[in-house]
């Protein structure tokens, strides 16, 4: 899977995490799959995080062992918990604050990828809403309401019929970063990502599961575009098979 150089040790990486690409100035680009954490929540140590080793949340970093290589690996961004592919970190403090601000900027592209119940009444659309994000006992959840705008772009990949009726796999470019936003937008639109335990159709997801043995969310974080020191640097995952088998022509 790696697309260039592997970095010299082994990192410890979390369950099923791999190296995918080794950009400029200690770039890389890492394949999570969904169920792993991007970070242990409350910071130290989790084996089902993005890398095993101790996390900060001050410094917003892994900080590997001596025997791993030492130093620190910069988080650049997340994605939730049950979302796969692509995610980005760094090995060099300055390249992780460029990066982030590139993110902070909105300079930077991403494409997700997401299997959803129903289909979409066209099949090329943008998607405006409001969200607002709320906090309670510790976690954070989101909503449509009188927030932050929140914008993305949806193309239809593809439809057909499964165990729990119409289903299509949606090609969703976010424009805005906001919290659960392309899960919020999907379900706005009668179109819930299929396996979201939040803002997904929990009947249906029940019956998919125990129909298909399929668990966790079909929702994949296909390709990120990055300015970085004046290129494009760009890195993906490719979308998980079991993606494709739940639609049924």
């Amino acid at each position: 899977m790696l697309e260039e150089n592997k970095p010299s040790g082994q990192w410890p990486l979390g369950p099923g995490v791999e190296i995918v690409k080794e950009g400029p100035a200690g770039l890389y680009a890492l394949s999570k799959p969904s169920g792993v954490r991007s970070q242990p929540k409350e910071g130290g140590k989790d084996a089902q995080a993005l890398f095993t080793c101790s996390y900060s949340l001050r410094d917003e970093a892994y900080h590997l062992p001596p025997d791993k290589g030492g130093g620190k690996v910069w988080l650049l961004h997340r994605l939730d918990g049950g979302t796969s592919g692509v995610i980005l970190v760094a090995r060099e403090e300055q390249t992780a604050a460029e990066v982030k601000y590139a993110f902070a900027q909105h300079q930077v592209r991403k494409r997700y990828v997401a299997v959803v119940f129903g289909w979409p009444e066209r099949v090329n659309a943008v998607w405006k809403d409001r969200i607002e994000v709320i906090k309670e006992k510790g976690r954070v959840r989101a909503r449509p309401g009188n927030g932050s705008w929140a914008e993305a772009v949806m193309k239809e990949r593809g439809r057909g019929k499964g165990v729990a009726g119409a289903m299509s796999l949606l090609e969703l470019e976010p424009k805005t970063g906001r919290t659960h936003q392309l899960r919020i937008q999907c379900s706005q639109r009668n179109l819930p990502i299929v396996g979201d335990r939040t803002y997904g159709d929990f009947e249906k997801n029940r019956v998919l599961a125990k129909s298909t043995g399929q668990q966790g969310m079909f929702l994949h974080a296909e390709r990120v575009k990055v300015p970085f020191r004046g290129n494009d640097w760009e890195a993906g995952v490719t979308v998980p098979e079991r993606f494709r088998v739940l639609l049924v022509k």
